[in-house]
């Protein structure tokens, strides 16, 4: 990384933690002629969220907020001449119907914790009313990701480099260098800009409709219908970053210009759990959107679709840092040092079994990573691959 770009990268972890520092502070509300707020009553007034029943998170925390607010929002309506009122912003962004809206009803539940109703009033001035809640969904899932990211990564640090066991580990191996994992802190600090506005993409095609995305298990049929699909959906998303990560490789162009950013990390000394996410930002992007693209043909739970992207995040931290922690048929970190080190095998993200089917799996024989060890790889039917 040459120094302009390493100057860059620490001017953009730099505004990270200023973002992450408003987030936590902002609660100044400005007025504008779409949204504000009043003490008054009108003809359109709304209580209250209905009464019928509202899945989880359920429309109670709707009404602390109303009661904590002290005051009521009007918005201008567009096939009237008045104005609809409402008892928060909250209940603005849902129409104060959370019933009808289950999925967006958690998601505003998620930024509730994030944000008051009185910095989510600013949010509706600066970017209306329908954009407001996306907007606020972006920086939720930013700050977010900065928790996961380092959490997730400091986690494993630990395990790796500090834990009295560490001297075993790298008893016969090199130690990554501090350089190279405030290099990869860098990268994947300045693309998590980029990274967390794919979930938000996600949430708009589910809220408007566009997926084949379900919130309750009664919509798909019950428990039997809900394992069946999410194995077809999990199983689609597979192939599809299995292809996706491949083709990243063969095409020469996409390679050279995205993904060999990633692939600097070329031996097990380069490789940390901060590497996880240290792409390219389009790259990160490409690899992920098999996760969005399927929801538009198969049916998945959306708690669960949240709960997968959650589980990828973890998931990419472990098979980076170089341990050789592995269960079969698992893609742990064995295999994806390997693929690290010899770039053309082992493209698949959990499971071994797209690499098995299309020939490119390869299963060291050896301990990765060890110093003065030449690797030896067996293709996935145990005979000696190239």
């Amino acid at each position: 990384m040459g120094r302009s770009s390493k100057e860059a990268c620490a001017c953009l972890l730099l505004m990270s933690f200023c973002l992450l520092g408003y987030v936590w502070s902002q609660s100044i509300v400005t007025r504008d002629n779409n949204t504000t707020t009043s003490s008054t009553s009108s003809r359109e007034f709304i209580k209250g969220a209905s009464s019928k029943s509202t899945p989880w998170p359920g429309s109670r925390w709707l009404e602390n907020i109303a009661q904590s607010s002290h005051a009521t929002v009007y918005v201008s309506n567009p096939s009237s001449n008045n104005e609809i009122y409402y008892p928060s912003t909250y209940a603005a962004l849902l129409n104060n119907a959370p019933q009808e809206e289950p999925t967006k009803n958690f998601n505003c539940f998620i930024n509730s914790f994030f944000f008051t109703d009185r910095t989510a009033s600013q949010f509706v001035n600066w970017f209306g009313l329908h954009w407001a809640h996306y907007a606020m969904s972006y920086v939720r899932n930013f700050v977010s990701a900065m928790f996961v990211y380092y959490g997730t990564a400091m986690v494993f640090h630990y395990h790796c480099y500090i834990h009295p066991r560490n001297e075993i580990i790298f008893k016969d191996r090199v130690r990554p260098s501090n350089d190279i994992i405030w290099n990869q802190i860098q990268l994947a600090q300045s693309s998590l800009f980029f990274y967390s506005a794919l979930p938000v993409f996600s949430d708009y095609l589910i809220e408007e409709g566009y997926t084949k995305c379900y919130y309750t298990l009664e919509q798909i049929g019950g428990f039997l219908p809900y394992i069946f699909w999410q194995i077809v959906y999990f199983t689609l998303v597979e192939i599809g970053i299995y292809w996706m990560h491949r083709t990243l490789h063969e095409n020469k162009f996409l390679y050279k210009h995205i993904h060999l950013k990633h692939h600097q990390y070329n031996k097990p000394e380069t490789l940390t759990p901060w590497a996880s996410i240290a792409f390219h930002p389009l790259d990160g992007i490409l690899q992920a959107s098999p996760y969005v693209f399927w929801l538009l043909f198969v049916p998945c739970h959306y708690l669960t679709h949240v709960a997968l992207v959650f589980f990828t995040a973890i998931w990419a931290t472990y098979i980076h840092d170089a341990m050789d922690w592995n269960m079969d048929p698992i893609m742990g970190s064995k295999y994806h040092t390997v693929h690290h080190t010899h770039y053309v095998y082992n493209y698949g993200q959990v499971f071994t079994f797209c690499d098995q089917f299309w020939g490119t799996l390869r299963v060291p024989t050896k301990k990765t990573g060890k110093i003065g060890e030449r690797q030896v790889l067996s293709g996935g039917n145990g005979k000696k691959g190239r």
